[in-house]
């Protein structure tokens, strides 16, 4: 039990060093032996350590070259921190991004509560995603007014989780996402060239920074005919992504059959 407790000591206090800017985002670690003589144990417990961080997203282990703080370009496969542009990118989708507007001094009482701060006005990006001239998705991302700035500007070529972070430095670690069953408003229904009444999915997500605060909040409406999620249980490992359906129709019963599509839901 020692040798765990150890091992979950030395990572929190590399975790505290990440945070203090001893480590930047980018640069690479000391080499394992090099870390197992600075904490004086062994090779074994640092490994455990970096795999803690690496699990957290803190951390990026390249086999044969090193280990590295997470950076902008240096990234997980979590759906979550990389956004959805990411995962669409891995599924070789060309999504075309379109800016619809950027506001801001928002005020209001339920994003304040998920930023934990009462006085706080925020900036929101409204984009809308589309493939082969289809909108496919609308979403609104939502930030602390002191970074209205990297809102403006954004390019709508950019992944904007990658964005922010190369542009504020803050490292976002975590992801919490809830999805929800909505029924489309008329505003909605316009943006995404539908006609009503249509269902959809309602993404909010809120990306946690290595200092566990909410640095992003978004809404993502996800129609029904277009978006679909596949989810794989495999052993103790549950794992889902979205899926674009190109085909707009609701009969997705060959999908099961499809292994391209669950080959990566391991």
């Amino acid at each position: 039990m020692a040798k765990q407790l150890r091992y979950l000591e030395i990572a929190q206090t590399l975790k505290s060093k990440i945070k203090q800017g001893v480590f930047p985002q980018g640069q690479s670690l000391p080499s394992q032996k090099e870390l197992s003589n600075i904490f004086n144990t062994s090779v074994m417990t640092i490994r455990g350590a970096l795999a803690v961080l690496e699990e957290e997203g803190i951390l990026t282990i390249v086999h044969g070259v090193g280990t590295f703080v997470a950076a902008p370009g240096i990234h997980t496969d979590s759906i979550s921190l990389q956004g959805f542009q990411n995962e669409m990118d891995q599924q070789k989708m060309c999504i075309v991004n379109r800016i619809l507007d950027v506001e801001h001094d928002i005020e209001s009482t339920n994003i304040r509560r998920l930023f934990k701060d009462d006085n706080a006005a925020f900036s929101c990006l409204t984009r809308l995603r589309t493939i082969e001239e289809v909108p496919v998705i609308l979403q609104r991302s939502y930030v602390h007014q002191k970074f209205r700035d990297v809102l403006v500007e954004y390019a709508a070529e950019k992944s904007l989780y990658q964005f922010f972070s190369r542009k504020t430095g803050i490292m976002v670690t975590q992801g919490r996402e809830i999805m929800m069953p909505v029924v489309l408003k008329d505003d909605e229904l316009k943006q995404l060239s539908l006609s009503g009444p249509c269902t959809a999915f309602l993404s909010k997500r809120i990306s946690i920074s290595l200092d566990d605060e909410v640095v992003l909040y978004d809404e993502a409406y996800l129609p029904g005919p277009y978006v679909i999620m596949a989810s794989r249980k495999h052993g103790k490992n549950n794992m889902f992504k979205y899926i674009i359906n190109k085909s707009g129709t609701l009969d997705s019963s060959e999908s099961f059959n499809d292994p391209e599509l669950w080959e990566d839901l391991i």
